[in-house]
């Protein structure tokens, strides 16, 4: 996890996908796209009354 950079919200209001759900959260999105070509971001979420937060891919989030 050295490459992992944690950012705290607020961020842009997204949705998450988890256990194939969206939730309502929050991205902060990292400066530039990793090595995969892709853009990561720390974000933040209400699943099931508990407050997750973690690192996810462009793949996982939907702008709302």
């Amino acid at each position: 996890m050295d490459n992992v950079v944690w950012l705290r919200p607020p961020g842009k209001p997204c949705l998450v996908l988890s256990a194939d759900e969206w939730w309502k959260g929050s991205v902060v999105w990292e400066e530039t796209r990793r090595e995969d070509g892709l853009w990561w971001g720390t974000v933040t979420y209400d699943k099931e009354d508990q407050k997750i937060t973690e690192v996810r891919s462009q793949h996982d989030l939907r702008a709302r």
